[in-house]
């Protein structure tokens, strides 16, 4: 006894601690609100006396003052029936969970850490001798003969004074639920004098220190007390900005100048390579006494190095690193723990003049290379919980209780390895501006299906079905996974929402990896997604941006300066790759074709006039670095070459040695990557956007320089002067833009269209700016994905527009049409592509 006596307690008081713990273990979860009615008052006259003695000069917030904000998971238990919406705004609702969470607590099991952390729980004499000492009183008067002789002494009180400090990055918001635990964990045990709550900012490059609900920056100085008995803890995933770039370090650094500061990790020491501490020197810091400042501590183990560190006990969220932290904190029972180590003038990673991390773009991956190296990584139950997450919505809450349900011996962190793995990007049906927590997520396209092919079909009925009720109470509707397997064909309902689309996808996805019938199904349903993934690309979601666009006359010389705006999106291609930036091109009426120009011939007449509705064109032609991530991405119809091009000085010059088949693949790839409908342009939507409202040879007046684009400068077309052009390609916007802002239609690189050749526009061509091709009774190019094997073996002539760096003036002229292409699947160094997104309708 007398042995446990050494390690649990020290004296009566605290053996009554521990039965208090035992006996009201149950009752620590969290209240119905983190303020009581009638604690701000109680609070504010405290805190006003610890800011006296403090002498910071700047008040410290209340002790919830910023709880208002934090978000902290009320337990419940999952099985009880859930509260409806309407519930919600009752004010019964108040007082219980909205929701049911996958666990009985935030915390993973908060019954053996609140043991762990009993060696914190004693008390220290007070500041103010105002107790009576009964004993020494007694003692004194009987000395005096009967004359009452008082003695006091201080009182004891609560030794440590906690703050937590919430990182508030953007990935840190995944694990909202873990900070709430953490607070109502340390403050409702009554463990500590007090418990207060910072936000920790760290998503931008320097760090800041915030308080309240109104967010207000504090200095990190003024949390420094004179009197000591503070104790700092950071709950963070080290993924923030500023602990890249070391500011984070810095700061905590600074409190740990006069107090104990200790790094509380999400994750377990094996993914903390993936994090800013992957620099970090992993060595044990010892204590010289209880609650130690950090720069006291020594390092265990001797160093090879004489730069100064920064130096921080670190543990993660399981009871037996709580047990070892408090024992050091405490100097009960081990004045050693593990630690990690910064140089205080490298911290973080090497950042450029930017701020941003200077890296070499990463190659694009494919999605069997993507899942391969997360599973040569990840931890075994990482892995199978990556095959339990395929079958459902990547909403967290819905994750967590899959997780719960299904690998209950997973912890968070297993869900942060899937999570932050690199397989998961935000869904186009996110709800606009949802956070982290309550934001809709997806594989990226291939991952689920790779997930899927290796679980068992039975599995993933079980999963799918486990989790429909829930999916039901909480989000209103899902597609029900389970009618479609019996019946596929009569269970599909007309998808009416955003919200029944992003759960299609998921059915979608199980029911392709069984083949038949209900591979038909998958196709229907992913028609559907894509279609509306299109449509969602608004006015009111596309980004703005200005340019100028400048007009000469026929001897080359500058005459106008317009500036102007456009609009666009972007298409992510990848870490590291320049998104592909779409064009609004808006609709209008235009005549297509030469109206007698120089040096023109037939095939571009007779001009006629021609009506395009509104599309998304590339900006510029496809680049290099574009063409190797779509290349990467899992095959449609045909093989493609990694990196075809001639030109390779940079990845952003166009990608050449590219066929008109290759073209088609491209498309398509890139199609059923995004969701959207992705092709080539027509040859008037081409024209159309070329012109951009002008009717003169070239979008920039009458003729073309060296200056304006890249070709066969040293020809003259009209008056202007001669210049060596560069006789191979340029990096795409090495040139003005036209008034549409689209760069490089004149030049660079010939440019592939859909249409088939035709010797002239004689014959009816279409006027609504689709593709003329009498063949085409099917609509194929609407969505190259149900027509590409019929396209990989057309081998009619095909139309390519504006000219290349090897071709004279002439072929760059907005109405120039060539088919020197004999077949499609010719390659060349002067030729690529650039792409469409969007309107238009076939003949």
């Amino acid at each position: 006894m007398e042995g446990k006596k050494a390690i649990w307690w020290e004296d009566e008081r605290e053996m009554a601690e521990l039965i208090w713990c035992a006996a009201y273990l149950d009752r620590i979860i969290a209240p119905w609100s983190i303020e009581q009615p009638g604690q701000s008052e109680a609070t504010s006259s405290n805190d006003q006396e610890d800011n006296r003695s403090s002498g910071s000069g700047e008040e410290t917030p209340p002790p919830g003052a910023i709880e208002s904000t934090l978000p902290v998971a009320y337990p419940e238990n999952i099985d009880r029936p859930t509260q409806t919406s309407r519930k919600r705004d009752s004010v019964e609702s108040d007082r219980s969970s909205p929701v049911r969470v996958p666990d009985p607590f935030p915390i993973p099991e908060p019954t053996a850490i609140s043991k762990a952390i009993l060696p914190l729980a004693r008390r220290v004499p007070g500041l103010r001798a105002d107790e009576l000492d009964i004993e020494v009183t007694v003692e004194r008067t009987a000395e005096a003969g009967g004359l009452p002789m008082l003695a006091f002494r201080p009182p004891l009180e609560r030794w440590l004074e906690v703050h937590l400090l919430i990182d508030r990055s953007p990935p840190m918001e995944f694990w909202g639920d873990l900070a709430g635990g953490m607070t109502t964990l340390f403050r409702w045990q009554g463990f500590f004098r007090d418990v207060r709550v910072w936000w920790f900012e760290t998503g931008e490059n320097e760090a800041r220190l915030l308080s309240g609900a109104g967010q207000i920056e504090r200095n990190p100085r003024s949390l420094v007390a004179p009197s000591g008995n503070r104790l700092f803890i950071v709950l963070t995933d080290t993924l923030g900005k500023a602990w890249r770039s070391g500011s984070a370090f810095a700061t905590l650094a600074d409190l740990g100048k006069e107090h104990p500061v200790t790094i509380a990790h999400i994750f377990p020491q094996e993914l903390w390579q993936r994090t800013a501490l992957e620099g970090a020197i992993l060595r044990p810091l010892i204590a010289p006494g209880p609650a130690s400042a950090n720069v006291t501590l020594q390092v265990g183990e001797r160093l090879r190095t004489k730069q100064i560190l920064y130096r921080f006990p670190i543990f993660n969220l399981s009871p037996a690193h709580f047990a070892t932290w408090a024992k050091f904190i405490a100097g009960s029972g081990g004045n050693s723990i593990q630690g990690v180590l910064m140089g205080a003038t490298t911290a973080g990673v090497n950042m450029g003049e930017t701020g941003e991390e200077e890296a070499a773009a990463p190659e694009a991956e494919s999605p069997e290379e993507l899942l391969r190296g997360f599973l040569i990584d990840a931890s075994p139950l990482a892995r199978e919980l990556a095959k339990v997450l395929a079958a459902v919505p990547l909403i967290p809450p819905v994750m967590r209780l899959a997780q719960r349900r299904f690998l209950p011996d997973s912890k968070h962190w297993h869900l942060a390895e899937v999570f932050f793995s690199g397989l998961v990007e935000k869904s186009t049906f996110s709800p606009e501006g949802a956070t982290v927590p309550d934001a809709w997520y997806d594989f990226y396209p291939g991952i689920r299906q790779l997930l899927l092919a290796d679980s068992a079909n039975r599995r993933t009925i079980d999963i799918w079905r486990g989790i429909g009720d829930y999916i039901r109470d909480h989000y209103g509707e899902f597609r029900d996974f389970s009618a479609l397997i019996p019946n596929p064909q009569g269970s599909l309902e007309d998808a009416v929402s955003d919200r029944s689309l992003y759960f299609a996808e998921v059915d979608a996805a199980v029911l392709r990896t069984w083949g038949g019938e209900y591979a038909a199904i998958a196709q229907n349903i992913e028609e559907r997604v894509r279609q509306r993934k299109q449509e969602i690309l608004t006015p009111e979601k596309l980004l703005k941006f200005t340019f100028e666009t400048l007009y000469v006359d026929k001897r080359g010389e500058i005459t106008k300066r317009e500036p102007l705006e456009a609009y666009y999106y972007e298409e992510p291609l990848g870490e590291g790759i320049e998104p592909l930036t779409m064009v609004a091109i808006p609709g209008g009426e235009f005549l297509m074709g030469s109206p007698g120009e120089k040096n023109d011939d037939k095939s571009q007449k007779p001009q006629h006039p021609v009506s395009v509705s509104a599309f998304y064109l590339s900006q510029t032609p496809i680049t290099r670095a574009q063409w190797r991530f779509v290349a990467h991405l899992p095959r449609e119809g045909k093989n493609l070459d990694l990196d075809p091009a001639g030109f390779k000085e940079s990845d952003n010059n166009p990608v050449e040695r590219v066929s008109w088949y290759d073209a088609i693949e491209f498309c398509a790839r890139l199609s059923r990557h995004t969701g959207k409908n992705y092709r080539l342009p027509s040859e008037a939507e081409w024209e159309y956007a070329c012109r951009a409202g002008t009717t003169t040879p070239f979008h920039f007046g009458e003729t073309i320089t060296g200056e304006l684009a890249n070709y066969d400068s040293s020809t003259v077309y009209q008056q202007e002067k001669p210049k060596q052009s560069p006789n191979k390609t340029t990096p795409v916007r090495s040139y003005p833009p036209n008034a549409f802002g689209l760069y490089d239609m004149h030049g660079n690189v010939w440019e592939c269209c859909l249409d088939p050749w035709h010797g002239d526009y004689q014959g009816a061509p279409p006027t609504d700016g689709s593709v003329w091709d009498e063949k085409n009774i099917d609509n194929r190019y609407q969505n190259l994905l149900n027509s590409i094997n019929e396209l990989l073996t057309d081998n009619r002539y095909c139309v390519l527009r504006g000219g290349s760096w090897g071709f004279y003036p002439n072929h760059c002229r907005s109405a120039f049409r060539y088919n020197f292409l004999r077949r499609r699947d010719v390659r060349v160094d002067n030729l690529g592509f650039r792409v469409v997104c969007g309107a238009g309708r076939t003949l």
